[in-house]
């Protein structure tokens, strides 16, 4: 694969961060639902492929259950040929624990400034576009801190007593993955959080604890859905077929 067709970010050193310690319980499925079968390849192939077409990405770690790493090898000799390695972290108790443990182990290169750019992602949501990855490196670049989101006119705020509140005029947005943020200010939030013992409803809000920065968003991809429930694994095999298989 060309340099020109991965694409480039100017000046990003970015590693991207899969989180695919989770459990296929809601989906049905007896096993983690990163490794369900989607379109001819397993849910977390899908992602894999799409960083490893960004030039900007120069490293790609997959965080895991150590009881699924054999599972993971054999679906990495088996469905990811790409030049780029993966490298696999153990992940802990939580998804914060987890990210913390991604960060840790990449934080020698982020102290060096091999890595300016990290990106976390969640494994289950396998429909990611390359142009979306770049456009949020990029801005990345621009604010520190950001992700992709759909704004949602559904959301309502709840009351202090239970009820719903349909009279604010607010605009919600429903975050997607990867959320992008400097290296090492993320690095240092992550561990100043787990000095406190605080831990973030997602990245950007423990980036955001922490960092001077307030977080961004950009308009996400409706496509970037979540392998939740088995309905999904449906929706996710259509939309492939719809792109035929394509995600640029």
């Amino acid at each position: 694969m060309t340099d020109v067709q991965r694409g480039s970010a100017n000046g990003a050193k970015a590693a991207a961060v899969i989180l695919g310690a989770g459990s296929g319980t809601r989906v049905g499925a007896a096993h983690n639902k990163v490794f369900l079968p989607l379109a001819g390849r397993r849910v977390l192939s899908w992602s894999l492929h799409s960083f490893a077409e960004v030039k900007a990405i120069k490293r790609i770690v997959v965080v895991i259950r150590e009881q699924d790493r054999d599972v993971t090898e054999t679906t990495l000799d088996r469905e990811f040929d790409d030049d780029i390695d993966v490298e696999l972290v153990v992940g802990g108790s939580s998804r914060h624990e987890s990210e913390l443990h991604a960060l840790r182990h990449l934080s020698t290169a982020i102290h060096r400034g091999e890595i300016n750019i990290v990106l976390i992602h969640d494994g289950a949501r396998p429909i990611l576009a390359p142009p979306l990855i770049r456009a949020l490196i990029r801005e990345a670049q621009r604010t520190g801190g950001v992700f992709p989101g759909l704004v949602d006119p559904d959301i309502r705020q709840l009351r202090p007593d239970g009820t719903l509140d349909f009279t604010r005029p607010e605009v919600f947005v429903r975050a997607q993955t990867p959320q992008v943020f400097s290296a090492e200010a993320l690095l240092d939030a992550y561990e100043q959080a787990d000095r406190d013992a605080f831990v973030g409803t997602d990245t950007a809000s423990c980036y955001e604890r922490y960092s001077p920065q307030r977080v961004t968003w950009i308009p996400g991809d409706p496509r970037n859905l979540k392998i939740t429930y088995p309905q999904d694994l449906i929706k996710a095999q259509q939309i492939l077929q719809a792109a035929d298989y394509q995600l640029e």
